[in-house]
């Protein structure tokens, strides 16, 4: 029979290739095979089925999955009706019911798509390693793809603007590896999205979020690949599942050699689950339990972590409250009106309702005293009988004593909160609670009191699913993921670990093997190290295609890229931070996370945790070795760290030569390494040197910084060179802030910024002319607010912050160079600048902004008179000022220059 034009089902089976003809006569059908061509065989015609051919579907468009396995190599797809016929040149053809086949669009087919995938494929072949056969791995499995299904992430890769399809969010989440808050979010949107994207900065929980999302995701009896660009942190991952007696679900593949070690390894037998079991009743009970009691934590959760956000305030309120005791001890009279019973917001209320006062020169109607009375106490009326000179600066330090006692008592009572709750009891039985389900649903699925199936090498290519219904969670390199199993295998999720360290073409690859999507990194950490000649040859093949910017292979990791390509993805920080000690973390809080992490560790007020030393100026560095650096480590810094009986002391430094030259000068007594190679570890001290005579751009990298400081769990010493030049760097940020935080003497003729304080101000500022319908008369410095923050966003300003409305009273620390005129003026604290921009390290003043109205500020007037004096004053005390005219334009640029001449 003709098998492209019938279909003979007999039976049930499909008989096409067997039957050398048929024919009907009333209800008989009479067969004969070309295996027996002189019997004629006699069946009910209503056990015969000759299916005309409807159709033929080109499988150069679609993918063919039969009860889930996926089929290549196929010629010919004939579509008759209830059946298809796969045809297979040089192989058997195949029949399947229509019910057990399942089509999927070949994303391929669209021509956009195939030309960004060859753009991705071209650069693997010129820039991939090459194995020492002389095989490029990478270019190797390109050249196997001719299909990428339309549920893979690729395909949502190469054309994000597609609706693609969710997965379904499980009923309940467990976590037996424990939870906080931005965790506990990041599981569910990675549950819940075909995307998601997770910023783990450093000490934030990173494996601990992914253990759970594995946890969850082998529990609704799906697969999961968990890849990393190197083995140490899918290793990490394997010992802390092993820790809860779970790597039995694990096979680490990716190498020839690592395949080779699982084979051996194989025991054929399975952990003893007999602990594990329980009836389903009480597993059914117990997921109720576990469900509504990671409902209740979620309040508990938000309570512990604003006792972190206090304790945070606290760091920046100390340092604060100390420098503006420092400018409030030069007021010799005070007013004795107590306001205790004010809170910090009413005493910053009652500073504007003065100030506006005191700037109409009026006296207070019966109206406004009662009001006054009324809105603050009978002290506060009593105020506005004084100097501005004097209510003032002793509203402003009425502030930090009233603030102090409202952030101690706010956490006095959320720590009663979390006890009478018993906080950590509950946390430890959601835990608890989540373990137990999660081993008994294994215990029920495994038969494991029979012998486990020992699978072969060539189960990984020629039986992909049955090899991951054993093995769930499958781990590998980024790099070797797409060939560990079948090239037509897709994983249910995958999850990529230190994606900013992971390249494009690489990435592409992994993301044809799944359908869901994990992706952790960090922007703010290293990224994936492309030299020169890698980035000329892929520029080279870019220029030959029309492709979008973000796809772009030599200037995006998979994170950056995935970021620009899924903007609708949920983005999760983990915020929470375990590791560094508060001042050693805020640091890079302030400086590369903008202030939104969360400090978990506590301040005990221990000494040197921040140490600076700097070596007198000169050509100490020679090449990437500097001598006089490794000898202060040595004789100075080792036997202060010695002294504090540290466990683990680390030396980290940007260049190899320099670590060569300490190890053979200390031995190996310490860890000392490059910055790359120390990415993932941490040490209870750690010195950083920073080699360089003059900071260069390669070792003032803001990722290597943030990497090298957040190494420090307790102690971080800084051993660099003392350079004016250095001042401008991001080491002269670290430099500003050690000092700010240890209180050290700055010589300078301004004080620092008293950033909390303006905030609080403006923002009651902003209140009280909303209030009063005043709002149009400073609608040029609201502008202007909304352009500042537009520079101060840019990452080349990222440590700059801006305070309002500050008066020169709390700016000018030295009046020496002033003239008496000048000093009236600026001692008067009615006397502002519109916008102080300052680093936020040191909160030292960086530049001074002044909106001026064109009218007001006219030659020859009064105003002009007294911007005379400011430019004068300002000047005396080396702060740059830049004024901005209401009709004038380029203010962004304007601003953006003057910020770097700074």
């Amino acid at each position: 029979m003709d098998a492209r034009k019938h279909l003979i089902i007999i039976k049930g089976k499909d008989q096409t290739d067997s039957v050398a003809s048929f024919q009907f006569h009333g209800g008989k059908c009479e067969v004969v095979y070309t295996s027996a061509p002189n019997k004629t065989y006699s069946f009910q015609r209503s056990n015969v089925e000759i299916l005309p051919l409807k159709k033929k579907i080109d499988p150069a468009q679609v993918i063919v999955t039969v009860n889930g396995q996926t089929i290549s190599g196929i010629d010919e797809i004939l579509d008759f009706s209830g059946y298809y016929r796969i045809v297979r040149n040089g192989k058997r053809d195949l029949s399947f019911r229509r019910s057990e086949v399942q089509f999927r669009q070949n994303c391929l087919t669209d021509g956009k798509n195939q030309e960004t995938f060859q753009y991705f494929k071209e650069t693997a072949a010129a820039i991939s390693l090459v194995a020492e056969n002389g095989i490029n791995i990478l270019s190797m499995q390109y050249d196997k793809i001719q299909q990428v299904s339309e549920d893979t992430v690729l395909a949502s890769y190469l054309a994000p603007q597609k609706d693609v399809k969710m997965p379904q969010m499980p009923e309940a989440v467990i976590y037996p590896f424990g939870l906080n808050q931005s965790q506990k979010l990041a599981v569910e949107r990675a549950l819940s999205s075909k995307i998601s994207i997770i910023q783990g900065p450093p000490g934030t929980g990173k494996t601990q979020t992914i253990l759970n999302i594995i946890a969850n995701v082998v529990r609704s009896g799906k697969t999961v690949a968990v890849v990393s660009n190197n083995n140490s942190a899918t290793h990490n991952v394997v010992e802390k599942l092993e820790k809860k007696n779970s790597a039995f679900l694990t096979a680490f593949l990716g190498s020839l050699a690592n395949k080779e070690k699982f084979l051996d390894a194989q025991t054929g037998t399975y952990p003893n689950m007999s602990a594990w079991e329980m009836p389903l009743e009480e597993r059914q009970q117990l997921d109720q339990e576990t469900t509504a009691l990671s409902k209740e934590l979620n309040e508990m959760l938000n309570a512990k972590n604003r006792i972190a956000e206090i304790e945070q305030e606290f760091l920046r309120l100390n340092p604060e409250q100390h420098y503006f005791e420092e400018y409030y001890a030069t007021y010799s009279d005070a007013p004795m009106e107590s306001l205790d019973k004010l809170s910090s917001q009413k005493i910053l209320a009652l500073w504007m309702e003065f100030e506006q006062h005191a700037e109409r020169e009026s006296r207070l109607g019966l109206l406004q005293k009662l009001s006054i009375m009324f809105r603050f106490n009978r002290n506060a009326l009593k105020l506005f009988l004084r100097s501005p000179n004097l209510v003032i600066p002793y509203l402003q330090s009425q502030f930090y004593s009233v603030k102090r006692r409202e952030l101690e008592v706010e956490k006095q009572e959320l720590n009663r909160k979390l006890e009478h709750y018993a906080f950590d009891a509950k946390m430890d039985e959601l835990t608890q609670k989540s373990l137990r389900l999660f081993r008994a649903e294994l215990a029920t699925r495994y038969h494991w009191r029979n012998n486990r199936r020992c699978f072969e090498k060539n189960d990984f290519r020629r039986n992909s699913a049955e090899f991951t219904r054993e093995y769930p969670v499958v781990l590998s390199t980024t790099y070797s993921i797409k060939g560990t199993l079948s090239i037509d295998h897709i994983y249910d999720y995958l999850i990529v670990d230190e994606a900013s360290q992971v390249d494009l073409a690489t990435g592409v690859l992994a993301f044809s093997c799944a359908r869901n999507i994990v992706i952790v990194g960090d922007l703010k950490q290293l990224p994936n190290v492309l030299t020169e000649d890698d980035i000329r040859t892929s520029d080279a093949i870019w220029q030959k295609y029309s492709l979008d910017e973000r796809y772009r292979f030599s200037t995006h990791s998979l994170l950056s890229s995935a970021l620009e390509i899924w903007q609708n993805a949920p983005v999760t920080l983990l915020r929470e931070h375990y590791r560094c000690h508060p001042k050693i973390i805020n640091f890079c809080n302030q400086k590369f996370y903008h202030g939104q992490l969360i400090v978990m560790t506590k301040d005990h007020d221990e000494p040197d945790v921040l140490t600076m030393y700097r070596t007198t100026a000169g050509n100490h560095a020679r090449g990437h070795l500097n001598q006089r650096q490794i000898d202060v480590i040595q004789q100075e810094v080792l036997p202060r760290l010695h002294q504090q009986n540290f466990q683990s002391i680390g030396i980290i430094t940007p260049y190899r030569d320099q670590v060569t030259a300490i190890r053979k000068q200390l031995g190996d007594t310490y860890e000392v390494d490059t910055v790359h190679k120390f990415q993932g570890r941490e040490q209870d001290a750690i010195i950083l040197t920073s080699v360089d005579n003059v900071i260069t751009d390669f070792v003032d990298d803001p990722h290597m910084l943030n990497v090298a400081v957040s190494r420090a769990v307790h102690s971080l010493t800084v051993v660099t060179s003392q350079d004016p030049r250095n001042d401008q760097t991001n080491y002269g940020d670290l430099t500003r802030y050690i000092e700010y935080n240890n209180f050290e003497v700055i010589q300078s003729h301004v004080y620092s910024v008293f950033d909390m304080l303006y905030q609080g101000y403006a923002e009651q500022r902003r209140a009280y002319l909303q209030k009063h319908k005043r709002v149009s008369e400073y609608d040029s410095e609201n502008l202007m607010y909304s352009v500042i923050q537009e520079v101060l966003a840019e990452e080349a300003f990222s440590s700059i912050g801006c305070a309002e409305h500050v008066s020169l009273a709390t700016l000018v620390k030295d009046y020496g160079p002033l003239t008496a005129e000048e000093r009236q003026y600026a001692r008067n604290p009615l006397t502002h600048v519109d916008f102080l921009l300052f680093n936020q390290m040191d909160k030292q003043p960086v530049l001074a902004i002044e909106v001026d109205g064109t009218g007001f500020h006219e030659a020859g007037s009064k105003q002009a008179e007294r911007d005379m004096k400011k430019n004068s004053i300002l000047e005396k005390c080396a702060v740059t000022l830049l004024r901005l005219r209401t009709d004038g334009s380029g203010e962004k640029e304007k601003i953006k220059n003057a910020l770097k001449r700074e």
